[in-house]
C-alpha cells in the first residue's frame, strides 16, 4: 500500500523514546504568531463562524449572514479541524460586511482574520487507513477532507487493525503544537482493496443511519399488516370514495366531491422510472379534451403522489427517525432509505396492479401549457403499468417495446405537453445549466462494470415538467391561503459574483445588456432577474466560451433550501415552488402532505396553525442540512467507485474537457463523465500564467492555454483512493 502521511519523528523533547511513544508528529509543525501592527487599536471585531479547511493548509470561515467567506492563513488556524465552529479576529480594522470592494473598485475585497478560538470541534469519529508501526501503535491516514493530519492510535486502542484496513476511529485528544490527534480504533470496516467498504466507509464518517430500531419495525409492520391498503391499518379509507367516470368531471359542474377520496382506480395512471428504482412514489395520467372548456382548458394533467402521510404519522416512532434521515440515500447498487422497505418499496409504492392511497394534484391546462384551473384532492389510484425511461424513450422515437402498444398515444401526447410547458417555463426565465450526470452500475461485489454519462432524455423531460407543474401549483394554492407551508426556495444569486460574470463578458467580447450593466454598477436597485441571466446564456451559446459561462453562472448562484417562508425559486423563475412529489424519500414533502390532508379535512384551525407554524423552521432547517449530507454521501462513493474503475485502465487514453483550471492545473472530465486533474507540473513545459477571471493557463513563452471548455486527449497516470484523485497526463 503506497504510504501517505507526514512522518515525523517521535516527540523527544517531552522524553518520550521510540519504544514507548505518547505522541509521535504526523503533521507541520506550527507556532504561535504575534500579530505586529495589523491589530486594529480600537475595537477588536470579532465574529463566530464554520471554518473550512484546505490541502494547502490554510482555510476559510463561513460567517452566517454574510456572503463572502473570511481568508484565515495557516499560521492562524490555531488547529481547527473542517467544519468547527470557531471565533475569529480581523487582521484589519474595520466590521464584516457585504459589498466591499477593492480600493481599485474592481472586485471583492479580502478579509482576513486570525482564528483565536475552537468553539466547539464538529468532528467526532474519522474514517480512514490504518498504518501500524511497530510495538502495537500505529497512525490512521484520514480519508480526504477530515483531518489535516494523522490521527495518533496509542498501543492498546488499535482493536488489533492490519496495516491496510480502513477504520472506524474515535478522536480523544486533538492536540496542539507538536502533538498529533490521538484517538482509538471503535470499528473496523474492512480491506481498502475491497469496494464493499466504499460506501461503509462513507456510512461511517457522515454518521449515516442504516438500520432501523426495533421500535421503527414494530411501527411500521403494525401499519402494513398483509401489505395491502385492505389489511392495513388504513383500509377505512376505501370506505367512502366519490367516485368519477373521467378527470375532467373534477371540472365539471357536476362534481360535488371535495373533502371525499377520488376512485381514479378506472383512470389510466403509470409510473416511469429507472431501471433499477424499487420505490414510486409518483404516477402520472392525461385526458386530452375533445372540445375546449369555458376557461379553454384543453388538457388535463394528474400527478399522482404515494400518501405516505396516511401510514406515517406525527410523533410517531416511524415519523421520529425519517426526520433524523432526512431523505433517502442513493448509492451505486444500494439505497439507504428514509423508510423501511415495507412501506417505501411495499405499500406505499405506487405498484402496477395495486389499488394505492394517493395525494392528487390535477391540473386544467389550456393549449399554451397556461393552468387555468386545479385541483388538490386525498384519492386512491391503481398503476396501470410500471415503465422505464429507456422504454418511453423507444416509444417516443417510434420502436414501441412489448407491452407498451396500448399507452403509445398517452405517451405522445404526454411528450408533447411536456415540450408546451418547457418552452414556457424557459420564456419565462427558468435557466437551464444542463449539468451532466452519471451512472454507475456495480456488480454483487461492489466492482464497477460501467460509468456513463446519463444523456437528457425525452421520458425524463416529460417526468420533470409533470414534477415541476404539480410542485408550482401545490405551493401557490398553500401560500395563497396563508397555511404554514415547508417551500423549496433559491434565492437572488450574490450580486458580487454576478457583477464579476459580467466583466467577464467583457473581457471575452460577448455583449451585455445595458440593463444588466446599469444594475451591477449599482445605478439601479433592482436584481438581477433570471430571465436576464438566462440571456447571457443565450449570448454565449455556439461560442468557444459557452461552458466556461455556464460555469461561472453557476457558481454564482446560491444553494436551494427549504424554507417556512415563500421566496420564490429564481433558477426555475417561480414565484411558488415546493416539494410535493417524494414523500417515500423525503422529508419535506411528507411534512406538506400532512398541512395538505389536515386542510383537505378542514382541519387546519387556528391551534394546528400555531403548532405547524412552530415546527415549519426547524423541518426545514433539518432537512436542508440532511440533504447537503446525502449529496456529500452520493458524491464521496461514485468518487470512489470511479478511481476504481479507472485503477483499471491505468496507461489508457480517454478524450475529454476541460471543466475546471486553477493556478496549480487543469481539471479534465472524461466523456464518461469522470473527472481527474492534470498538474501544472505535468504541462508541457512552460511559465503559466493564471488568470482568474476567465480560468485560463495560459504558456508565457508558448502561448498555449488551457480554459474551460478546451477539448484534450489524455492518458491515466495516477489514481489514489485515499486522496481520492485521479491524475492525467496529456497524451502524446
Amino acid at each position: 500500500m503506497k504510504k501517505k502521511g507526514n512522518y515525523g519523528k517521535l516527540n523527544k523533547k517531552n522524553g518520550h523514546s521510540s519504544a514507548v511513544p505518547s505522541s509521535p508528529v504526523r503533521r507541520k509543525k506550527q507556532t504561535k504568531v504575534v500579530l505586529k501592527g495589523k491589530q486594529s487599536k480600537g475595537k477588536l471585531f470579532r465574529y463566530e463562524g464554520t471554518y473550512c479547511a484546505t490541502d494547502k493548509g490554510y482555510g476559510f470561515v463561513k460567517v452566517e449572514g454574510f456572503t463572502r467567506d473570511v481568508f484565515i492563513s495557516e499560521r492562524f488556524t490555531n488547529y481547527a479541524f473542517q467544519g468547527d465552529k470557531v471565533l475569529i479576529e480581523l487582521l484589519t480594522p474595520g466590521p464584516l460586511y457585504d459589498g466591499e470592494q477593492s480600493d481599485n473598485g474592481r472586485g471583492p475585497k479580502s478579509r482576513e482574520a486570525k482564528i483565536v478560538k475552537v468553539i466547539e470541534h464538529s468532528i467526532t469519529r474519522i474514517v480512514g487507513t490504518f498504518e501500524e508501526i511497530r510495538n502495537g501503535y500505529g497512525f490512521v491516514i484520514p480519508d480526504k477532507g477530515t483531518l489535516a493530519s494523522d490521527l495518533y492510535i496509542p498501543k492498546g486502542n488499535t482493536m488489533d487493525a492490519v496495516t491496510g484496513q480502513k477504520v472506524l476511529a474515535e478522536i480523544s485528544d486533538y492536540g496542539e503544537f507538536k502533538r498529533s490527534p490521538e484517538g482509538r480504533i471503535v470499528e473496523i470496516i474492512g480491506d481498502i482493496d475491497d469496494p464493499l467498504t466504499d460506501d461503509v466507509g462513507v456510512i461511517c464518517a457522515l454518521g449515516l443511519r442504516t438500520d432501523f430500531p426495533d421500535a421503527v419495525i414494530r411501527n411500521c409492520d403494525d401499519i402494513c399488516g398483509d401489505g395491502t391498503i385492505e389489511g392495513s391499518r388504513s383500509a377505512s379509507q376505501l370506505d367512502d370514495l366519490y367516485d368519477i367516470s373521467a378527470l375532467s368531471e373534477v371540472f365539471g359542474d357536476s362534481f360535488s366531491g371535495k373533502g371525499k377520496r377520488l376512485d381514479l382506480r378506472d383512470i389510466v395512471t403509470f409510473t416511469i422510472d429507472g431501471d433499477d428504482s424499487g420505490d414510486f412514489d409518483d404516477a402520472v395520467s392525461l385526458e386530452v379534451l375533445d372540445h375546449a372548456t369555458e376557461d379553454g382548458g384543453v388538457y388535463v394533467v394528474g400527478v399522482h403522489i404515494a400518501d405516505v402521510a396516511e401510514y406515517v404519522t406525527e410523533d410517531s416512532p416511524l415519523d421520529a427517525e425519517a426526520l433524523e434521515r432526512g431523505c433517502s440515500v442513493y448509492f451505486p447498487g444500494r439505497v439507504l432509505p428514509m423508510l423501511p422497505e415495507k412501506l417505501s418499496n411495499g405499500l406505499c409504492s405506487l405498484n402496477p396492479d395495486e389499488d394505492r392511497l394517493s395525494l392528487s394534484a390535477i391540473m386544467l391546462l389550456d393549449k399554451d401549457g397556461k393552468t387555468v384551473d386545479h385541483l388538490i384532492t386525498e384519492s386512491v389510484i391503481r398503476s396501470s403499468k410500471r415503465m422505464t425511461y429507456g422504454n418511453v424513450d423507444k416509444v417516443l422515437e417510434g420502436d414501441v417495446p412489448s407491452g407498451y402498444e396500448p399507452f403509445a398515444d398517452i405517451l405522445e401526447d404526454m411528450a408533447a405537453i411536456a415540450s408546451i410547458l418547457r418552452k414556457r417555463r424557459f420564456a419565462k426565465g427558468s435557466v437551464d445549466f444542463d449539468i451532466e450526470e452519471c451512472e454507475i452500475s456495480v456488480d454483487e461485489t461492489g466492482k464497477v462494470t460501467d460509468i456513463r454519462a446519463r444523456e437528457r432524455s425525452a421520458s425524463r423531460s416529460l417526468i420533470e415538467e409533470y414534477m415541476l407543474l404539480a410542485n408550482k401549483t401545490v405551493a401557490k394554492q398553500f401560500c395563497k391561503k396563508k397555511i404554514p407551508f415547508a417551500y423549496r426556495v433559491h434565492e437572488d444569486p450574490d450580486m458580487t459574483k454576478i457583477r464579476d460574470l459580467v466583466e467577464t463578458f467583457k473581457k471575452l467580447g460577448l455583449s451585455v445588456d445595458r440593463k444588466i450593466i446599469k444594475k451591477v454598477n449599482g445605478s439601479d436597485d433592482d436584481s438581477i432577474s433570471s430571465s436576464e441571466i438566462a440571456k447571457l446564456l443565450d449570448e454565449a451559446e455556439g461560442t468557444p466560451f459557452e461552458m466556461l459561462i455556464k460555469t461561472l453562472t453557476l457558481r454564482s448562484m446560491q444553494r436551494a433550501e427549504y424554507k417556512p417562508e415563500s421566496l420564490g425559486h429564481y433558477g426555475l423563475a417561480f414565484k411558488y415552488y415546493c416539494h410535493f412529489t417524494s414523500p417515500i424519500r423525503r422529508y419535506p414533502d411528507l411534512q406538506i402532505h400532512r398541512i395538505i390532508k389536515q386542510t383537505l379535512r378542514g382541519k387546519m384551525k387556528a391551534d394546528a396553525k400555531e403548532h405547524f407554524t412552530s415546527i415549519l423552521p426547524e423541518v426545514c432547517r433539518k432537512s436542508s442540512v440532511c440533504e447537503r449530507r446525502a449529496q456529500e454521501a452520493e458524491y464521496q462513493v461514485d468518487r470512489l467507485k470511479m478511481i476504481r474503475y479507472m485503477e483499471d485502465h491505468m496507461g489508457e487514453e480517454f478524450e475529454g474537457t476541460v471543466s475546471g483550471v486553477t493556478r496549480y492545473g487543469i481539471f479534465v472530465k472524461l466523456d464518461n463523465s469522470i473527472e481527474g486533474m492534470i498538474s501544472v507540473y505535468d504541462l508541457p513545459a512552460d511559465d503559466y500564467i493564471y488568470e482568474e477571471s476567465l480560468l485560463r493557463l495560459t504558456g508565457r513563452r508558448s502561448r498555449r492555454y488551457y480554459s474551460i471548455g478546451k477539448r484534450l486527449r489524455v492518458s491515466v497516470s495516477g489514481c489514489d483512493l485515499n486522496q481520492r484523485v485521479i491524475d492525467f497526463v496529456i497524451a502524446e
